[in-house]
């Protein structure tokens, strides 16, 4: 079995030395621009979405560079030691293909139907018609970016459960923030960012303790692995 391995390898070491090198050379250019992107962008987001580029990026270069070192020692250390016989390349088999007679089906039996009366109709009293009254429109469009509790001009105080979804295509993590007034210039953390999608389900708890009383904006954004992100869910409530 190792022999016929090693004689793979062989084989096609050219086509390997390829790929090897074309993945080295992506990992080391997607590696170079996360560290320049890190270093130029002075968001907190960004950085974090960068520095998980550079790891990615460094984890796949030394994978690259593992998989060139080690063929290497097996095409000039390990198969020239060894009596490795030439890969044979499979012949084509011819399959076989029998025919099963299909049996006809017999023909159905006519069945008696007897023509039932037709009954007198009997008048229906008018329905009332009923108009919807239509649903408020939901706070975000995006179906996987929602906070459902607290809704919109909520009052709250104390301890508050964040409800909602946070669930998107290519998911990779998603965080909570609040700024002070309903177009807030600066936003702060609730928490940590978490890596788990939720559906329904509790995003988090915020503590709005010795907060003053006013309006808040509670804001949900919902990042993928490539650091795009939809429309962010911003929710105005009420603190006292």
């Amino acid at each position: 079995m190792m022999l016929k391995v090693l004689s793979l390898i062989k084989a096609y070491s050219l086509w390997i030395y390829i790929a090897g090198f074309l993945a080295a050379l992506l990992s080391l250019r997607e590696l170079r621009k996360a560290q320049k992107d890190k270093q130029e962008t002075i968001f907190t987001l960004e950085k974090e979405l960068a520095s998980a580029r550079e790891n990615r990026a460094r984890t796949s270069l030394i994978l690259a560079s593992a998989l060139l070192v080690t063929l290497t020692l097996l095409m000039f250390v390990v198969i020239p030691a060894q009596p490795i016989p030439l890969a044979q390349e499979p012949t084509p088999t011819s399959l076989l293909v029998i025919e099963l007679p299909t049996s006809t089906p017999a023909p159905p039996t006519p069945t008696m139907t007897r023509i039932p009366t037709r009954p007198r109709p009997t008048p229906l009293p008018p329905t009332p018609t009923t108009t919807a009254t239509p649903l408020p429109p939901p706070p975000c469009p995006q179906p996987g970016v929602q906070i459902t509790s607290p809704r919109m001009n909520q009052v709250i105080s104390g301890q508050v459960t964040i409800l909602g979804t946070a669930q998107i295509d290519r998911f990779q993590f998603y965080k909570l923030e609040y700024g002070v007034g309903e177009n807030p210039a600066q936003w702060h953390s609730i928490g940590e960012i978490n890596r788990t999608p939720v559906v329904n389900g509790v995003l988090g708890v915020w503590n709005t303790t010795g907060f003053p009383s006013g309006v808040f904006t509670l804001r949900l954004t919902v990042v993928d692995i490539t650091g795009n992100f939809p429309p962010p869910c911003d929710v105005q409530v009420i603190i006292q």
